[in-house]
């Protein structure tokens, strides 16, 4: 690496924080959505609102009605589980670049006192 590609890479890694910021908030908020969808069909299977479409919590004890829930709510849990990968990945990301730019900045410095 030399220092121009350095200074090209410095000019360009703020914007693709700011990017990787962006997308981040957007997953976990994607996720905070996923995560209310599951407690609000929870609620619903313990409430009785799906007992039309045949999803009854009615086991005889709480390892039963347990496995009731789970087998009722799989879509959102799925989908809950889909978004923490996907907010895992972003995070990776982000902290990726993070370390890029400290890296740079470092040789910045090395190279300062170089000269």
């Amino acid at each position: 690496m030399n220092k121009q590609s350095i200074i090209e890479r410095l000019l360009v890694l703020p914007e693709l924080i700011a990017a990787a910021e962006i997308a981040l908030i957007a997953a976990q908020n994607n996720l905070n959505s996923a995560r209310s969808e599951l407690t609000h069909r929870e609620d619903g299977l313990y409430l009785g609102v799906f007992e039309e479409e045949g999803m009854v919590i009615d086991g005889k004890n709480a390892e039963i009605r347990s496995a009731q829930l789970r087998r009722f709510s799989v879509i959102e849990r799925n989908e809950v589980a889909r978004t923490e990968h996907l907010v895992m990945e972003f995070r990776y990301q982000l902290d990726k670049l993070k370390t890029e730019l400290k890296a740079l900045q470092s040789i910045v410095d090395l190279l300062k006192g170089a000269a």
